[in-house]
């Protein structure tokens, strides 16, 4: 398992534009979820965290630590 979709991107060579093909999402979507600037639906986080083997709470906390960075 992978603590967040980008450490899942970088350990295992996928790319944001093959995960949003197959789950069928815009990439532009996806790249705002990996940074952090939004939460994805339940139904979405669901299917992003089986693909990329990451805990359902990585979303969240990323998108925790996009807020307090822009707060700081």
């Amino acid at each position: 398992m992978y603590p967040n979709i980008a450490t899942y991107i970088t350990k295992t060579g996928d790319s944001q534009a093959n995960i949003a093909r197959q789950l069928k999402i815009e990439q532009a979507h996806l790249s705002r979820i990996v940074a952090g600037l939004i939460v994805p639906r339940p139904e979405l986080a669901f299917r992003l965290a089986a693909y990329c083997k990451v805990p359902l709470e990585s979303f969240t906390l990323d998108y925790l630590a996009h807020q307090d960075e822009a707060a700081s």
